[in-house]
């Protein structure tokens, strides 16, 4: 079940594009006043906690890092450096930073992400201190959404959404594989076109 509800953006400060492969829906957004081309370096920022229907109490192997977290990272990871940007080196600081979230048997309000770290797109509402967010969006669960902010951590200059990512009913190396192709396709048009 897809469901998308609508979607506000500024005109002319935004770039979208979608892929879809193999049941996984991929949707970038960039700010398109941003400077890509500086970029060399990242860091990343803690996961906020996963969305799910589960108890906190029970025991999930699915949600442990090794099962989504560890794989993703090492995905972005590749595809960060076949762009040319690297972790950011010991005692220096970043030119930008990554985070992601995950909805895991429960779906997201996307008005939510950015809340965690106090954000809002750069695309988004020019209002200082307006929602984190320029969509009213709900992602379905199996949904992964990495943000890239720029260094003062205040606006998100990309996203790329990957619907249906994760599939819990998938077998390790079947979930794996899905999630190496939906990183992939996040970054096929890798760095926007201004």
């Amino acid at each position: 079940m897809r469901l998308v509800l609508a979607v506000a953006c500024v005109v002319g400060l935004i770039a979208v594009t979608t892929v879809q492969g193999a049941g996984v829906k991929v949707k970038t957004d960039a700010d398109r006043s941003a400077d890509f081309s500086a970029l060399r370096s990242y860091q990343w920022l803690p996961t906020p906690p996963y969305r799910t229907q589960a108890s906190p109490l029970a025991e999930d192997r699915f949600l442990a890092p090794e099962g989504i977290d560890t794989p993703f990272r090492r995905a972005v990871e590749q595809a960060l450096a076949a762009k040319g940007l690297r972790p950011v080196a010991a005692g220096a600081t970043a030119d930008c930073f990554l985070v992601y979230y995950a909805a895991f048997g429960a779906t997201i309000n996307a008005n939510v992400l950015g809340e965690h770290y106090a954000y809002i797109t750069g695309w988004g509402s020019p209002q200082v201190g307006g929602t984190p967010t320029t969509a009213l969006r709900v992602l379905e669960q199996g949904t992964v959404v990495l943000d890239m902010l720029n260094r003062e951590q205040k606006v998100a200059i990309w996203r790329a959404t990957a619907t249906g990512a994760v599939d819990r009913d998938q077998t390790d190396q079947q979930r794996l594989k899905r999630l190496n192709e939906a990183v992939a396709n996040m970054f096929k048009q890798f760095p926007p076109k201004r």
